[in-house]
């Protein structure tokens, strides 16, 4: 497959990033080789916060997770998360189910995000 150009970037704005980092290349890179392991290592983080059918602690990780999505330009997970953390306020004394169809949303849509961050490190690299 090959890399994604900014044209057809759909889970994050990789434009706007590029704006962002003044048209840094490298810095783009940086940016990207620490948000792919942060991103694994927190949706781990939000697993276990659902494993723990609390709300509170799944509120957190949800709005940590929201900070550098937004700052990823990564509008359609964004979306997803704020309406994960808009349910945790609403309802602190209940967790969603581990098969619920927000949290499978947002599980394809972070798979997809880092598919494409993916290939962007990979164009990024040559």
């Amino acid at each position: 497959m090959p890399p994604h150009t900014p044209e057809s970037t759909s889970h994050f704005d990789l434009a706007a990033l590029r704006s962002d980092m003044s048209e840094s290349r490298a810095a783009v890179r940086v940016v990207l080789e620490t948000f792919a392991p942060w991103l694994t290592d927190t949706r781990q983080q939000l697993r276990a916060a659902i494993e723990s059918a609390e709300a509170e602690p799944l509120g957190r990780v949800a709005h940590r997770l929201r900070g550098a999505l937004a700052q990823l330009r990564a509008a359609p997970a964004v979306a997803l998360v704020k309406k994960l953390e808009a349910h945790c306020k609403a309802n602190p004394e209940a967790c969603l189910s581990r098969d619920h169809a927000l949290l499978a949303e947002l599980d394809a849509e972070l798979d997809a995000l880092a598919a494409e961050v993916a290939a962007q490190l990979e164009a990024l690299r040559q």
